[in-house]
């Protein structure tokens, strides 16, 4: 492909950055200048739209970029903008829960409503993301998951569940992620499951929780295979959330997996039944996990078994050929 992409990004992601350079975009932080300075965040997105390198193509990553990108497309309506829906950007813009409004202000949802009207397509990472950017955007937009990284995806493949204990795992943090839903949910499943235990990977969790018997508030891990291999189920209790990849990891370690409706990776989970996929709801999330528990041991081995299976296209060889598919096809659509 000779046309010239810049890929402005936030993280960037894993996926992101190996989706880029299969396409063989040069990379450039959304804030690349006037990093630290404190001038008002919209002063900077405008400098920063302003000065950015001219290319053909603009490949946006998630909802930061987007004022930049779109500022810069202002002022050169010949390039176009591709963004990566890979954030609860859109989901906030649709509906902002009461606990992440410290995150999403009124006035960054009305940014980024704005700045989207310079966006010409889009590559979404599940149904959910399309669902909540297609509210606001009328342009082509196509589905590309996101991968695991290869040596965890190898690792993960050999992981040997602990499918007869009662211990939960979950990971991640922000108030998206859920974890305090989660945490209410659990009180409840221990008092059916004596022997249950829940054990919180992230950083920024209250340590109050750990007074609550057995949760284990572990903070920031440097890896995850022991806890994987300790566990019996992975619990997503998200209220926004269009794809984590942490429910990859957990089904490629045969973990069965729960997750929330808000939650985009619901569409693989589906596959392991109805059951998996709660309301963002402490009660309903309990009941989801008592369910499994009541499991016996050969059918708690049947879905761990049934995870790996649907876990393994999300490799990066095959998802960075679909992305360099698709970006082609949309460049195509948008010109």
């Amino acid at each position: 492909m000779n046309t010239k992409v810049l890929f402005v990004y936030y993280v960037p992601h894993p996926s992101h950055r190996g989706f880029a350079e299969s396409i063989g975009a040069d990379f450039w932080h959304y804030n690349h200048y006037f990093k630290g300075s404190r001038l008002p965040k919209i002063a900077k997105s405008g400098i920063n739209g302003l000065l950015l390198p001219r290319y053909d193509v603009y490949l946006s990553e998630g909802g930061a970029p987007i004022t930049p990108v779109a500022i810069k497309k202002h002022f050169s309506r010949n390039s176009i903008h591709i963004n990566i829906i890979a954030d609860e950007t859109f989901m906030m813009i649709k509906e902002t829960p009461e606990e992440m409004k410290d995150k999403y202000k009124g006035y960054v949802n009305l940014a980024h409503k704005f700045a989207s009207k310079y966006i010409d397509g889009a590559i979404v990472v599940s149904k959910l993301a399309k669902e909540s950017a297609e509210a606001f955007l009328d342009i082509p937009i196509r589905i590309v998951h996101p991968y695991i990284e290869e040596k965890m995806y190898e690792r993960l493949s050999k992981v040997n569940p602990a499918i007869k204990s009662h211990n939960i795992i979950s990971v991640g943090y922000g108030e998206h992620k859920g974890m305090d839903i989660l945490v209410e949910a659990f009180k409840m499943v221990k008092k059916e499951v004596k022997d249950a235990a829940l054990y919180i990977i992230g950083k920024g969790h209250p340590k109050e929780w750990n007074e609550i018997k057995d949760v284990h508030v572990e903070g920031y891990v440097n890896d995850l295979i022991p806890y994987f291999e300790n566990a019996s189920l992975f619990v997503q209790a998200s209220r926004a959330d269009t794809f984590p990849v942490s429910t990859l990891e957990s089904l490629r370690a045969g973990l069965p997996t729960i997750v929330t409706e808000k939650t985009g990776t619901k569409e693989v989970i589906e596959n392991l039944g109805k059951e998996f996929i709660r309301k963002v709801d402490a009660e309903d999330i309990a009941e989801g996990i008592l369910y499994y528990f009541d499991l016996s041991d050969s059918e708690k081995r049947k879905l761990s078994l049934k995870a790996k299976k649907i876990s393994k296209t999300f490799n990066k060889k095959e998802m960075c050929e679909r992305f360099k598919e698709e970006f082609e096809l949309l460049l195509e659509e948008v010109k």
